[in-house]
């Protein structure tokens, strides 16, 4: 077993974290220095690795190893950062809702963190693509904002959930995700890696990706294609065969 202070210790190293705790009012650059160092990947998934999604495993796989994840990793692993560093902290499950399909996703595989601080009661993400608020969204309803677009929490009886998380990027507000506040277990984590690695309808067992936010940007690659969107600018895109995705993912990603 790792303990507590190790564990920590070793996460704000990897991280480039300086002090040796966190407080609320750090969240913000904490997130960001989370987000911008561990990408979000499923190379795990297509190469049916088998592992469970535990505080330990998530501190071999992204602090000791090169690996970034999906929700349920890079979640998960913020809900253990958190929950060490002395927050009120507790995961709950959320659907993601497919917009282009305009329909929701595989239900309750979304892994999030729901945080209860004296300010008030917030969602906090780093697990969600690029789509990052990269600050605590406040579950009053108040918008926060981020590179990549606006952010807030709307009180919502959905068939999913209590609450949804909403959108701008340029287009209006559209649902991210609906979720409840009912709190889930850290067991829970490897039931969505199961789903997520096995079902006919996930979206990440088909093909590679990888995506993650930049102080300057964003990147996001497949296994065809490699973007790079700097300073709100046009992305340069590339083509890349199949054999370049991991060179690319250890070179720019990790």
């Amino acid at each position: 077993m790792i303990k507590m202070s190790d564990f920590l210790n070793d996460c704000f190293q990897k991280i480039g974290w300086e002090k040796d705790h966190v407080s609320f009012d750090d969240l913000p650059l904490f997130l960001k220095a989370m987000a911008y160092r561990f990408p979000f990947e499923n190379r795990a998934v297509l190469a049916k690795e088998n592992y469970k999604v535990t505080k330990e495993e998530l501190w071999r796989r992204l602090v000791k190893e090169q690996h970034g994840g999906l929700c349920y990793d890079l979640n998960g692993f913020l809900y253990f950062v958190l929950h060490d560093a002395g927050f009120r902290v507790r995961l709950i499950r959320g659907t993601i809702y497919a917009g282009h399909q305009e329909e929701w996703a595989l239900d309750r595989t979304h892994a999030a963190v729901l945080l209860s601080a004296e300010q008030g009661d917030y969602i906090v993400d780093i697990g969600f693509g690029i789509n990052l608020a990269l600050q605590p969204i406040p579950l009053s309803g108040e918008t926060v904002q981020s590179p990549v677009g606006s952010f807030r929490i709307k009180e919502e009886e959905t068939e999913k959930g209590s609450h949804v998380l909403l959108m701008d990027k340029g287009e209006g507000w559209q649902i991210g995700y609906a979720f409840t506040l009912e709190e889930s277990d850290p067991d829970d984590l490897d039931d969505m890696k199961d789903i997520i690695h096995s079902h006919e309808k996930s979206p990440f067992n088909k093909s590679l990706l990888a995506s993650k936010l930049t102080p300057n940007g964003r990147m996001v690659m497949s296994d065809r294609h490699f973007t790079i969107h700097e300073n709100g600018g046009e992305g340069q895109k590339s083509d890349i065969g199949p054999s370049e995705f991991e060179e690319k993912l250890n070179t720019h990603f990790l």
